[in-house]
């Protein structure tokens, strides 16, 4: 799962502050192909301990949750832009856009003849 260097070398540098159990218990509710994507892989890079324990407590990753998060928001930010991008070819398309059409002229029967 962690074969990208960049997450590696992040965890590596957050394994000197938090206990392993924080990190595996984060990284196994993560879904498997998270790193997969290049843009779904944002960690920074620490120049000291210092700012490793610093970023740690701002973002509060004493809590494997709060750990978890951080990768999934990239990789849900993702998943939002391939949806969007699916439902806006669909629009597109005159099925969808009929069956729409469809939709909400017996929607808007409904709701006036009940």
């Amino acid at each position: 799962m962690n074969d990208h260097i960049k997450v590696r070398t992040f965890l590596a540098e957050l394994r000197k502050f938090l206990p392993e159990r924080t990190i595996y218990s984060a990284l196994s509710s993560l879904p498997e192909d998270i790193f997969d994507k290049d843009e779904n892989v944002k960690v920074p890079c620490f120049e000291n301990d210092d700012e490793v324990q610093e970023f740690i407590k701002k973002n509060g990753f004493e809590e494997y949750e709060n750990l978890a998060n951080f990768f999934l928001e990239p990789y849900y930010d993702s998943l939002e832009d391939e949806i969007n991008a699916i439902l806006k070819d669909l629009e597109g398309s005159e099925n969808v856009k009929s069956e729409i059409e469809s939709i909400t002229y017996d929607l808007e029967y409904m709701s006036i003849y009940g």
